[in-house]
């Protein structure tokens, strides 16, 4: 028999350990770990990897040219000008204009016809045929009609062919004002004294993405030629399966953007049936399947691996990157981070670096 003074203290032990056991599973449950994929003893049962050693490749890094460095400058001054709404005036062919309108098929308004404060760039818009046509001449505070149809070949197949009345109020016209670029305006919008030392550092930066473009260009070379070389003896129907599943899913959500029926929006934009897309959806997930497959059985021969950690860092080092946090991401993306990884494959790409890393340095450059 334990006496009062021991089962306490061992009643504090084991409350300890539960809490221990809650504390580590609060911040464990969400934590993103590498995926559960491929993971099978002997590779080799599935592919025979191609040659991997002595590839040769070519690096070609783009030069920075002036118009380069000045389609730069001219990104900044565009991010710092500013707008105006003008409360008077005539539409022109080059304007931007605040509207109000309505659309009406047979007097009845429909989804996705009507809009208010719309900004409308007349002569880079996306509206159907006449709509800007129809403003440009009017003034602002301007109510009127356009009679218009539209194509028939529209996405949203339940107004196309169709006639359509759009009654349209001129709210203002959208001016922009373009601030002067000069040493005045680098110190102001940038961390450079002027406009020299801002010029050189875009050079800096654009000579250093080009390098990395050269980089990925090479990987994707010396990579292509393994794939090449490489054969699969039997695809993993885990794996392949979901590889499928995936494609479709991403065409369905598609369709439901476009407001149509799956089978419809393959007809109108992939044009072919269910039958001969699912042809195609065979060949791309065989495709797929013989990269990773290829990707894994590389990275078993040339040791590399991929930690639960390395991955968390690697994510969270891209959302620094980008200055956000997960709650910041999560609320401009609608998904959490864990959910964007998995769908967007960002394991496989940390994976591709690690093992191309590896694999450059048996390869000869040209």
């Amino acid at each position: 028999m334990l006496s009062k003074k021991k089962k306490i203290i061992t009643g504090v032990v084991v409350l300890a350990a539960i809490l221990i056991l809650g504390f580590w599973y609060f911040f464990q449950k969400d934590r993103i770990t590498v995926p559960d994929t491929y993971k099978y003893d002997d590779l080799t049962e599935y592919v025979t990897l191609g040659n991997y050693k002595g590839i040769r490749y070519t690096k070609k890094v783009k030069k920075v040219s002036d118009s380069d460095v000045q389609s730069e400058v001219k990104k900044a001054i565009k991010k710092a000008s500013t707008t105006k709404d003008v409360k008077s005036g005539t539409v022109g062919s080059e304007s931007k204009v605040k509207i109000d309108f309505t659309g009406k098929i047979n007097g009845k308004k429909f989804d996705g016809g009507s809009a208010e404060e719309y900004t409308l760039d007349i002569a880079n818009d996306s509206m159907i045929d006449g709509f800007s046509e129809g403003i440009v001449g009017h003034k602002v505070g301007d109510k009127f009609d356009l009679k218009l149809k539209f194509p028939k070949d529209y996405s949203n197949k339940d107004v196309a062919g169709k006639n359509v009345v759009f009654t349209i109020k001129v709210k203002a016209i959208v001016k922009t004002n373009t601030p002067e670029y000069n040493d005045a305006f680098v110190e102001k919008n940038t961390k450079y004294k002027n406009t020299a030392e801002y010029e050189k550092s875009i050079r800096t930066k654009l000579e250093k993405e080009n390098e990395a473009t050269a980089e990925k260009d090479a990987y994707s070379e010396v990579f292509a030629k393994i794939l090449k070389d490489s054969e699969v003896k039997k695809y993993p129907e885990k794996e392949l399966d979901a590889s499928k599943e995936s494609m479709k899913e991403t065409y369905k959500n598609l369709a439901k953007q476009y407001n149509l029926e799956y089978e419809d929006f393959l007809k109108q934009y992939m044009k072919m049936d269910e039958k001969s897309f699912n042809k195609q959806v065979d060949a791309y997930a065989k495709n797929s399947v013989k990269q990773q497959l290829v990707m894994r059985q590389l990275a078993k021969e040339l040791d590399v691996t991929v930690t639960d950690e390395e991955y968390n860092e690697y994510l969270q080092e891209l959302l620094k990157q980008n200055g956000m946090t997960e709650d910041s991401f999560e609320e401009q993306s609608g998904t959490s981070l864990k959910e964007y990884a998995q769908q967007n494959n960002m394991y496989e790409g940390l994976l591709y670096e690690k093992i191309m890393k590896q694999v450059m340095k048996l390869s000869k450059a040209e």
